[in-house]
């Protein structure tokens, strides 16, 4: 029996070698994949931008029409016949590896007339590079063609020309220029004669600081990646050590490879956390605006760039949080920003940064390091959070693993977001509520507290959440000793969330107003008198919305604005762990009674009907027909109470071997390395 016990033993770990060795490969597929990913996306480059699809070269009819329109002198330039077109430039830095030129995509598509372009550098009287057509090249775009050659080491400060020369020019001219943006260290000529404005083009050098990062990243994630799943695989963990564990290291990975300001709306976030750690709680209104006072230094970080048209306060990336290294806080010298949409949230959510942004302020004056602490603090208040649900819920652990390693969630957590707080909250708030309902003792006044306490605090975070407090009607009354205690539980935990909430609406109010010029009350009075068509305009948004809500709640689309775009493969990947949770995990089975199920799906129905009139209140045009800013991360919170009550079916009884810990382990390592150095190659 012993050696039976020992063979089984013996082919387990064989397996496990065989399984750890496949993982290794698909890390080094994804390593591959993300490598092509880098290159693809071109931020192995610095680039120069004069690409314009505007205006095509045209005749001299076509050339009077447009300049008349720009009040210049017309060109006489006769673009029948063979046409030389040549663009000068001055080249900024070494390493000159690639020109991308703009072409009529026409031209690609109807014509195979010959066309030549040549890169010459002057300096040296030289042709670097030479092409006799673009039809072999990669498009990028319809209109881009970019063209690489040998890497051109000491290019800085060299003349080089662009020749772009072909035939029939009458019929077909294909090269596009730029009216909006003249480059002014070259010239622009067309069959000898000098233009105003500049060819449509765009200049590669090879940035070997973007290669470094990426190849420094791309190592170790992978090196982080292999040896977790090593631990995972090969080493016994206890369920709450292993969610701890695997939710910190992946968190802290997002704290730094995400520059500073770009989780959603983060820097108007650091601002309000700053202004709360300074005392102030309810945002000052001057001359009609919600205005927040911070110090000069925190629109230090993009220097000269910031505030420009092109880029703004929260448009960071590598090279501009180590530029900003040594940028330190003067609490002396500020500035003053417009706080509207921030000062609506309660002062609640904001304490663990405001605190962390106090403290460290008496230690250190230096910038990042204050906004770095202040996320890895953020981070760990939620991991504690969610430990501690894991703890209390009587089932359901698998579910809270689940919702905490989805990149979206991570990232929101691991920013200085109040948005943290409150999907930490709303999983404790139905964790302890399930212990109570579930768990063999009674429900004592303590039991009342700490639920109303929680309750408060969600709906302190974001309103729209508040009806999860009427789930604490669902805990029977057999649990209570006394009536008196359920009435109680109904006055502290049902009521003071509302109250608190509302006696916060009053004083968000007046921000909002100056936020919408009162247009939310028109909006609720288009809602009142007309419900049936605003129910339409609800479920319109969600059929057109609905792939888009699945990207951004299962990271596909990730960080502020939807920067990091890691895609449809996690997302399915994170639907069919979903299902599998759903289907095959035995311990939410036969939980839940009818009533229970019923009670759950109508306050979730409630809550996301919350969610859309806040949003369409407040951000939707009047009277429109879609609801704008809606986004799939509102939904966060809803996935616990969501997948319990669908994991009551019984279409599998069995679950056979599947262990979910382990698929949510494993998959969440590596479909994390995916987002993760997907959010590297964005912010290079």
């Amino acid at each position: 029996m012993a050696k039976v016990i020992q063979k089984l033993k013996d082919k387990c770990e064989a397996n496990k070698k065989i399984l750890f060795i496949v993982f290794i490969l698909i890390i080094l597929v994804i390593d591959v994949v993300m490598y092509s990913n880098f290159i693809y996306n071109e931020r192995s480059y610095y680039t120069e931008n004069y690409l314009s699809y505007d205006r095509s070269l045209k005749n001299d009819e076509s050339a009077e029409s447009a300049s008349n329109e720009q009040n210049e002198e017309p060109s006489s330039t006769n673009l029948d016949g063979k046409v030389e077109v040549v663009q000068s430039f001055v080249s900024t830095r070494n390493n000159l590896e690639a020109i991308a030129i703009g072409f009529d995509k026409s031209f690609r598509t109807y014509s195979k007339d010959p066309i030549n372009i040549k890169i010459i550098d002057k300096e040296n009287n030289t042709t670097i590079a030479e092409y006799n057509s673009i039809y072999d090249e990669p498009v990028q775009s319809d209109t881009k063609y970019k063209f690489a050659f040998d890497k051109q080491p000491n290019s800085k400060d060299k003349e080089y020309e662009i020749v772009v020369t072909y035939e029939n020019g009458s019929s077909t001219n294909p090269v596009l220029y730029n009216t909006a943006k003249t480059y002014e260290n070259g010239t622009f000529t067309i069959n000898g004669v000098e233009q105003s404005g500049s060819l449509s083009f765009e200049i590669y050098y090879y940035s070997r600081y973007a290669t470094i990062i990426f190849t420094v990243a791309l190592i170790g994630v992978t090196i982080v990646a292999i040896v977790a799943l090593y631990l995972l695989m090969f080493k016994e963990f206890k369920f709450e050590k292993l969610f701890i564990c695997t939710t910190l290291v992946l968190g802290l990975a997002y704290v730094f490879v995400v520059p500073m300001y770009r989780g959603h709306d983060e820097h108007a976030h650091f601002f309000r956390a700053y202004e709360i750690s300074t005392g102030i709680f309810n945002t000052p209104i001057i001359d009609e605006h919600s205005i927040t006072t911070i110090p000069a230094a925190f629109s230090d970080v993009l220097h000269e760039d910031y505030n420009t048209e092109e880029r703004y306060l929260n448009a960071t990336y590598y090279d501009d949080i180590i530029r900003s290294a040594d940028v330190e806080v003067d609490e002396e010298n500020t500035i003053t920003v417009g706080g509207e949409y921030m000062a609506v949230y309660s002062p609640l959510p904001y304490l663990p940064q405001a605190l962390t942004i106090r403290i460290v302020s008496l230690f250190t004056n230096n910038l990042l390091i204050m906004f770095y602490i202040t996320r890895i603090v953020n981070l760990l208040v939620s991991v504690f959070l969610l430990y501690l649900a894991i703890k209390i819920i009587p089932f359901g652990k698998n579910i809270i693993f689940f919702i905490a390693i989805i990149p979206t969630t991570l990232s929101q957590i691991a920013s200085v977001s109040p948005d943290a707080l409150t999907i930490t909250s709303s999983i404790l708030f139905i964790a302890y509520l399930l212990k109570l309902i579930f768990g063999k003792e009674k429900v004592t006044i303590k039991n009342i507290i700490i639920l109303s306490v929680i309750g408060i605090v969600l709906g302190l975070c974001k309103i729209v959440y508040v009806p999860f407090a009427l789930l604490t009607l669902l805990i029977p009354k057999e649990k209570y000793s006394k009536k008196r205690d359920r009435v109680l539980m109904c006055v502290l935990a049902v009521a003071l969330p509302i109250i608190a909430n509302l006696a916060w609406l009053g004083v968000a109010s007046t921000h909002l107003s100056l936020i919408d010029n009162n247009k939310s009350d028109t909006q609720k009075l288009n809602i009142l008198s007309n419900p049936i068509e605003y129910l339409r305009i609800c479920f319109y948004t969600l059929y057109h919305d609905f792939d888009l809500y699945l990207m951004q709640l299962f990271g596909g689309y990730m960080e502020h604005i939807e920067m990091v775009r890691v895609g449809w493969i996690n997302v399915i990947a994170y639907i069919i762990i979903f299902v599998m949770i759903v289907l095959f995990d035995k311990d939410i089975k036969d939980r839940l009674d009818k009533k229970m199920k019923i009670t759950i799906s109508v306050i979730l129905f409630i809550i996301c009907g919350l969610i859309y009139t806040s949003i369409y209140m407040q951000w939707s045009t009047l009277k429109n027909y879609y609801i704008n800013g809606v986004q799939g991360r509102y939904f966060i919170e809803l996935l616990l109470p969501f997948m319990l009550v669908l994991g009551q079916n019984k279409l599998v009884k069995e679950s056979g071997k599947i262990n979910l810990v382990k698929v949510i382990s494993y998959a969440g390592v590596l479909l994390n390395t995916v987002a993760i150095l997907t959010a590297v190659i964005t912010y290079i």
